[in-house]
């Protein structure tokens, strides 16, 4: 009994001190957490902090430097002008280089296209509010004799840089059969030619969007000027 008694006073002794003992290693514990948590809300952070900087978009100064057309089919037929002849004229002139494929552009203002098959009599002037989206500005889905030949020389190297121009015109899709980058809709209705014109002496609303951030990079009004 006395043996028992004497094991049993180790065992007590040996659970009072243990609180003493473990002060130390939970101390340790504590502070290796805190370091993990204050590691994982810094690199959590710097992510964020990358992932901003990712999304941010570039900054660039582009000027309408010329707009003309004219519509197709109305009023006398030597006021009429072609969809080719539509075009409009950019300058990339300071900023950051603009790839092809990350960039949007939007135009708004009144105008034509054309529904239907216009080449067997079948077609029909759609006339109205017009809006036309580039769905990026790479030579993929669009007129090869228009859009690619003008612009060719810039966009051949994979970006639009300082000093150069962008070209586009009322026919740079392809054709109908093909599947087109270039959405023409008029008053909302997009079974349209996906070609457009905008009516000489109205004005229009060109913007450059950044497809990735989807903001709205550079923003231009234009009051079309009749061809020459």
């Amino acid at each position: 009994m006395k043996a028992w008694g004497n094991v049993r006073c180790k065992f007590l002794n040996s659970f009072k001190a243990s609180p003493e003992g473990l002060s130390p290693v939970i101390g340790s514990l504590l502070l290796l957490l805190i370091t993990f948590i204050l590691v994982a809300a810094i690199v959590s952070s710097v992510a964020l902090s990358g992932s901003r900087m990712n999304l941010q978009p570039p900054v660039v100064n582009i000027d309408l430097e010329s707009c003309e057309g004219g519509l197709y089919g109305v009023g006398h037929s030597s006021h009429w002008v072609t969809f080719k002849e539509n075009r409009i004229v950019l300058m990339h002139e300071g900023g950051d280089s603009l790839s092809p494929d990350s960039i949007s552009i939007k135009i708004s203002g009144y105008g034509n296209s054309f529904q239907g098959n216009i080449s067997n009599g079948t077609g029909k002037r759609a006339e109205g509010n017009l809006e036309v989206l580039y769905m990026d500005l790479s030579q993929e889905r669009k007129n090869q004799k228009y859009y690619v030949a003008n612009n060719n020389a810039t966009l051949e190297d994979g970006s639009w840089d300082i000093g150069e121009r962008l070209i586009l015109c009322g026919q740079d899709s392809p054709k109908k059969s093909a599947k087109s980058s270039v959405v023409v809709s008029v008053n909302g209705n997009g079974n349209t030619s996906d070609n457009y014109g905008f009516k000489a002496g109205t004005e229009i609303t060109l913007k450059i969007i950044d497809r990735k951030s989807r903001n709205v990079i550079s923003e231009q009004k234009a009051t079309v000027k009749f061809v020459d």
